[in-house]
């Protein structure tokens, strides 16, 4: 993966912990508004393809609507860090060191499946040798 493709997000969506999303609105009550116009009626179906009908899940023992897969640590002077959270209590043990004062970035691989979602939040929380430390938070919108 090209390292320079990779959106710096942190700098655009660093919000206040003030911030609170819209209300959440199911598939079916977006399709139900604004029936009445023809044009805008296509334009949903058209965005959103087949989750109009029948609600899409990639995985049916998950109730989740957002399954993360994958989070990667992307650094100019080292190889991507992949670290798979299918298996959250081998990840619990796996310790990662980042240099103070580097620049790196992270890339979140999920899923959204059954419904729209909005407002999702990133908290990462740093310890420098067992001591708590900075925690930054980022939201999606």
């Amino acid at each position: 993966m090209d390292k320079n493709n990779v959106e710096n997000i942190g700098d655009e969506h660093h919000e206040n912990e003030d911030y609170v999303p819209p209300p959440q609105k199911t598939i079916e009550e977006l399709v139900a508004a604004d029936q009445d116009d023809e044009s805008l009626r296509r334009y949903k179906e058209t965005l959103l393809g087949m989750a109009h009908q029948d609600k899409i899940v990639f995985d049916a023992s998950n109730p989740k609507s957002v399954i993360v897969k994958k989070l990667s640590l992307l650094v100019d002077s080292r190889p991507e860090m992949e670290l798979d959270l299918s298996d959250v209590d081998s990840l619990k043990k796996q310790v990662i060191t980042i240099k103070e004062g580097i620049q790196y970035k992270v890339k979140i691989d999920f899923i959204v499946q059954r419904e729209i979602v909005h407002g999702l939040k990133y908290v990462q929380k740093t310890s420098r040798i067992g001591v708590p430390g900075e925690i930054i938070i980022f939201y999606f919108k």
